[in-house]
């Protein structure tokens, strides 16, 4: 040999590999013939050719690691003189027989984590159930009255534990809840107020009818609050004594039942009904003394209200 390996005799020699065989030597390599020790079988001197069936690959290209060649060696020149001193026989090793008793895997158990319960007072069933999920422990629902199924309509009064105890991950809260009292109908709008009418002055017969008498007029035409006095008092007309008039004014004024800007809009449009008028020559008769006697302010909105 060249590579400086000892070599031995051709021969049936201890497998360090598999305990309780013999694998044959033909003098130059080791062949993939094997064999149970003469101890469990009997020797055959003919190397076999039957391969053992539980050998998917020879020992040597079984193995994943590499053993060194004097280290290989040392281990089949102990293998021969143990074969030799035992008359060719070896024992099978004692490991062989006994079961190695394998410790059952130790399960560690993990401490629940402590908690805190959290506030939920006053919210819905629904968004306290989700707070107390996502702090990792249970819940029930407990109410006085009624199941709670649709959770929108219950809201928390209290938990037990309380909001704030700590407990542990898993434990159950208990969620105390009332049902929400049903919607209240919506308001009916209410109608616009109507202007308080002033506490009527101790009136004479000659000012309650001054009051009637302007009242009148004021819903048969537009009137100015001169051309209303003047018409309450002309002797043309109703004849009243100035201060009654006045009285009577005044008092429609008070309660809110005229506005001078919109009686110079209707007194425009009657005359614009009667006949053509160009814009100045409509505010001279909204205006004029003999006309209406409007205010020029009054005047301005009629003509703007009727598109002059």
């Amino acid at each position: 040999m060249t590579d400086n390996n000892p070599t031995y005799a051709a021969g049936w020699y201890a497998d360090v590999n598999a305990p309780g065989t013999e694998r044959y030597y033909d003098g130059a390599a080791w062949t993939e013939h094997s064999r149970p020790t003469p101890t469990q079988a009997a020797a055959d001197p003919t190397p076999s050719t039957t391969q053992n069936p539980a050998a998917k690959a020879p020992w040597f290209k079984r193995k994943a690691i590499v053993i060194p060649v004097g280290v290989l060696a040392g281990l089949i020149v102990v293998g021969s003189i143990g074969a030799a001193m035992g008359g060719g026989k070896r024992e099978p090793a004692e490991a062989a027989g006994k079961q190695v008793a394998v410790a059952a895997p130790v399960t560690e158990e993990v401490a629940a984590a402590d908690v805190s319960v959290p506030e939920t007072t006053g919210l819905s069933a629904k968004e306290a159930a989700a707070l107390i999920e996502n702090a990792g422990l249970e819940f029930e629902f407990s109410a006085d009255k009624g199941v709670v199924l649709d959770r929108d309509n219950w809201t928390v009064l209290s938990t037990t534990p309380a909001s704030g105890a700590t407990v542990k991950t898993g434990d159950t809260i208990v969620v105390n809840v009332e049902k929400k009292a049903a919607a209240a109908a919506p308001a009916q709008p209410a109608e616009p107020a109507k202007p308080a009418e002033p506490d009527k002055p101790s009136m004479t017969t000659a000012q309650s009818s001054a009051v009637r008498s302007a009242e009148s007029y004021l819903k048969f035409k537009g009137f100015s609050r001169a051309g209303l006095a003047e018409q309450l008092t002309s002797e043309y007309g109703e004849g009243f004594a100035g201060e009654d008039a006045e009285f009577a004014i005044a008092y429609i004024e008070s309660a809110g039942k005229v506005d001078w800007n919109q009686e110079a809009v209707e007194s425009a449009k009657s005359y614009l009904e009667f006949k053509g008028f160009s814009r100045d020559g409509l505010f001279d008769q909204l205006t004029s003394e003999y006309g209406e006697q409007f205010t020029a302010d009054q005047a301005n909105f009629a003509l703007s209200a009727v598109g002059l």
